[in-house]
């Protein structure tokens, strides 16, 4: 009988610690990630410790709207200073979705729903926008809500110009700064930002175009005579990449 409840006990004690070792870190948390000791590594402390009281308090009402955008915010926050920046703009924009749903009404979580989409951009592809329109959708909610919000038209107009919408820009960033003058500053330094950006995903498209354009250097006829033109040899002929010997042909 003391044999069965002792391993009732140590049986029970295991499950705990196991649930313990399991249990999500935080809100939203996805187990595939790095630890969050490697994602928090960097951080500023009171950010962090921030975050961690809007988790506790997540892990006991997975609902409180209010939480759900502090935590999101805390953790765009976090993504500014961590190596694992991109994980935390998927946990904002988890975050502030489910405070949507919860509540379509608040300001906050579509004005930050919609500084998440600008800040997480398309990639390398100028041609995709989706990032960008998600932005527009969420700072324009957030304009409904909230029509003297100068940070939700500035936010709206940096989004337009994601997508070449130098009009509507425009039109946003003067609206914006009617209401908040104080902002010209914030909005000439991202605007730089941006085009800056825009720059080097053209210049880097250019090189890989170039690193695919190669001609075949016919007095080749083997590995070593192809190495001796810094070219690669397949095929049975040697290509040599207009990229690695510009201006040779």
């Amino acid at each position: 009988m003391h044999l069965t409840f002792w391993l009732a006990f140590l049986l029970t004690l295991s499950t705990s610690a196991i649930a313990q070792t399991t249990q999500a870190p935080f809100h939203n948390w996805d187990p595939r990630w790095p630890s969050p000791e490697k994602m928090l590594q960097g951080c500023d402390p009171q950010t962090v410790r921030q975050f961690q009281e809007e988790s506790a308090i997540l892990a006991k009402n997975p609902k409180n709207e209010n939480s759900l955008v502090r935590s999101g915010v805390f953790a765009g926050m976090l993504a500014r200073t961590s190596r694992y920046g991109s994980f935390w703009l998927w946990l904002e924009a988890k975050d502030l979705e489910q405070a949507i749903a919860l509540n379509p009404k608040d300001f906050a979580a579509w004005h930050n729903y919609g500084d998440v989409n600008h800040r997480t951009g398309n990639g390398w592809d100028p041609t995709e926008h989706s990032a960008a329109i998600r932005a527009v959708n969420a700072f324009t909610k957030a304009i409904a809500l909230n029509p003297k919000s100068a940070r939700s038209y500035m936010g709206r107009g940096w989004s337009y110009l994601d997508m070449d919408d130098n009009a509507h820009a425009n039109a946003d960033f003067q609206k914006a700064l009617q209401l908040d003058p104080s902002l010209r500053s914030d909005m000439q330094k991202e605007i730089g930002l941006m085009q800056t950006r825009k720059a080097q995903i053209s210049a880097a498209k250019g090189t890989l175009q170039q690193m695919g354009r190669y001609y075949v250097e016919r007095s080749a006829t083997n590995f070593d005579d192809c190495s001796s033109f810094r070219g690669y040899w397949t095929g049975g002929e040697c290509r040599i990449s207009n990229a690695l010997n510009p201006g040779v042909r």
